[in-house]
């Protein structure tokens, strides 16, 4: 596993660094790990050749969000692990489809289960799996944006096209995991993973894509996606 650590203070490096080698030791697995001291040498590196990318929030000259946002423009597949001394900023990280947010200092238990999650998660990632008379579409739910109806068909928005299937938006609803989507709308359901921001009427996603919230829902909404942020934050979704 190929990971790398930005963070221009060097207490911080050594300390993931030794937790890191002590969870190689502990899982028996093969751990190469690269440090940068800025975002720009991170980003100007070859990052899709990194499987977990551990990031520091507040950077000299450059942010981890804006360094973040440099990496997703050419690699939307290595994840991202915020790790801030700021906890309030959680919710920014969002925006670059942040894996986990490990406040400083570091809970080692914390950091050892966000990797034990990403592990199992490229092992056995859930699907959304529907069969047409000319092929069997297989979507990955984590890459899912939202869901909306159109008639009794439905449109699958995800990171890397749409799918347009033959079955209503309440059966592909029952198919999601509750506890990471949310049916906003009556024409749409929402991950929350993939949500930038959102104000009374309307959620933007990571992509530039928008969905409604109904009036009737937007209360529901709002205790549901906070939910979803403290629970993310304490690492106890996956």
């Amino acid at each position: 596993m190929n990971i790398v650590i930005c963070d221009d203070e060097k207490i911080w490096q050594n300390e993931l660094i030794e937790y890191l080698d002590e969870y190689k030791r502990k899982r028996k697995i093969d751990i190469f790990i690269k440090c940068f001291s800025d975002g720009r040498s991170c980003w100007e590196s070859k990052t899709d050749n990194y499987d977990i990318i551990f990031m520091d929030y507040q950077m000299g000259n450059v942010n981890g969000i804006e360094t973040a946002r440099k990496i997703r423009k050419v690699n939307s597949d290595s994840i991202i692990i915020f790790v801030s001394a700021y906890p309030q900023v959680a919710m920014d990280t969002f925006e670059v489809k942040t894996f986990r947010f490990l406040s400083k200092p570091i809970d080692k238990a914390r950091l050892f289960k966000a990797i034990d999650d990403y592990l199992d998660e490229i092992d056995i990632d859930s699907f959304l799996i529907f069969k047409t008379h000319e092929k069997t579409i297989r979507i990955k739910i984590s890459e899912v944006i939202y869901t909306e109806a159109r008639r009794n068909h439905t449109i699958i928005h995800t990171e890397k096209e749409d799918f347009e299937i033959l079955t209503n938006l309440k059966s592909v609803e029952k198919m999601l995991p509750p506890e990471k989507f949310f049916r906003c709308h009556n024409a749409y359901v929402t991950s929350f993973q993939h949500i930038k921001n959102h104000n009374n009427t309307e959620i933007r996603y990571d992509d530039g894509s928008a969905a409604y919230i109904s009036r009737s829902m937007l209360s529901k909404f709002k205790t549901a996606f906070h939910e979803f942020v403290i629970k993310y934050d304490s690492g106890e979704i996956k």
